[in-house]
């Protein structure tokens, strides 16, 4: 086989290695970030004082908020 084809297929496939170290190694990083970014998140709602149902409120969830007393009830009703 020609000799420039051998060579322009290893590079491409060095290429490809390479490329999919690199997704591989990004997606770890983005996975780092979104963790750092939720502890800040976390620790400012914290440092606040502001309760959760103060915060789904504030963030339009009240719909979504889960009433944990009446949850509590019907397991304790359960038991």
């Amino acid at each position: 086989m020609n000799m420039r084809i051998e060579k322009l297929k290893e590079e491409h496939e060095r290429n490809e290695n390479k490329i999919a170290y690199l997704q591989a190694k990004n997606k770890k990083l983005a996975e780092k970030i979104r963790q750092l970014e939720n502890d800040d998140i976390i620790g400012a709602v914290r440092n606040s004082g502001v309760t959760i149902d103060e915060l789904l409120r504030l963030l339009g969830k009240t719909d979504a908020a889960p009433n944990t007393k009446t949850d509590l009830e019907e397991i304790d009703d359960e038991i």
